[in-house]
């Protein structure tokens, strides 16, 4: 299998891996209004926006902001899920578990982690997971006890692994990767070059947009939510899974040297979305873009 070039977009800063020290009590979500720096995924469950951080997981209830008081990892490849959230990425200071994380899990708001595959071993910064299939994609950039280099699934959970072909991207740069939340099959790569689209678990991908930079996917039930990044500026757009046709989503102004970067919604009320761009603004909205509210400037929490 061909690897391409990992370098991430052209607008992508370098993520700087570090941690923070713990504070000695239990875990829980407290109120805070700490800025937020570097931010590696985002997902919504029961209606709370969830942010992985590299100092942890924070949380939005639609009116305040928390943040965890323990285990406050440098989590990568965050990936919400019905049951929680599977992701990898660095330990914090002090911890006592091994460097890099593997593919863990948790199914109580990051309170406690499952160990799943590659404890020690990896870090996957290119990871997804289906909100309700649970299949795991992942793609490996340095080789491990088990994987070579290149895009690998896996249907339980870490147990076993098969290589994707990952042939048709021609592109040298990936913004995101979001499996399909029901259907195992689907994946999708955003990059510099356009939207890809597999229905074949990752081995062919079809280009299903203009050629144009797309830094953020989510994938739907019938639809792909994406951001771009043209001569026209910063767009969000909706694209059934069936259809070439894109629907423009209203965002807030943005210009083009603050690109939407990351994307997600409510898998069981997709009107219900956030964005993230480039500054580490973030926006929600409950009725697909008609009304945005703004909850953090710069990283600075509203």
């Amino acid at each position: 299998m061909k690897l391409i070039k990992l370098i991430g977009l052209a607008m992508t800063s370098l993520i700087l891996i570090a941690g923070c020290s713990q504070a000695k009590k239990e875990f829980t979500y407290e109120k805070t209004n700490k800025t937020i720096d570097h931010i590696h995924g985002l997902g919504i469950k029961d209606s709370n926006l969830y942010i992985a951080t590299h100092t942890g997981l924070m949380k939005h209830d639609g009116e305040n902001w928390y943040a965890t008081t323990g285990n406050n990892h440098d989590y990568m490849g965050f990936s919400m899920t019905k049951e929680g959230f599977y992701s990898s990425g660095h330990p914090m200071e002090g911890s006592d578990l091994k460097n890099p994380l593997g593919l863990i899990k948790s199914t109580d708001d990051g309170k406690t982690l499952d160990k799943l595959a590659f404890y020690g071993e990896s870090d996957f910064h290119y990871l997804t997971a289906g909100f309700e299939s649970n299949a795991i994609y992942v793609i490996n950039q340095e080789p491990n006890s088990e994987l070579k280099t290149g895009m690998y699934y896996t249907l339980d959970e870490g147990k076993t692994w098969e290589s994707s072909k990952f042939s048709g991207i021609e592109s040298d740069s990936i913004g995101n990767i979001s499996a399909h939340p029901k259907k195992d099959k689907i994946i999708a790569v955003s990059t510099k070059d356009g939207l890809y689209l597999s229905k074949d678990y990752g081995n062919n991908f079809d280009l299903i947009t203009d050629p144009f930079m797309v830094p953020a996917v989510l994938t739907l039930d019938d639809s792909i939510i994406y951001s771009t990044l043209d001569g026209k500026g910063v767009h969000l757009f909706s694209q059934n899974l069936n259809d070439e046709t894109p629907t423009e989503i209203s965002i807030p102004d943005l210009s083009a040297n603050n690109p939407i970067m990351f994307v997600t919604a409510n898998h069981e009320n997709p009107d219900q979305m956030a964005i993230i761009t480039y500054a580490n603004d973030i926006f929600i909205t409950k009725d697909k873009g008609e009304n945005w509210t703004t909850i953090a400037k710069e990283g600075k929490l509203e």
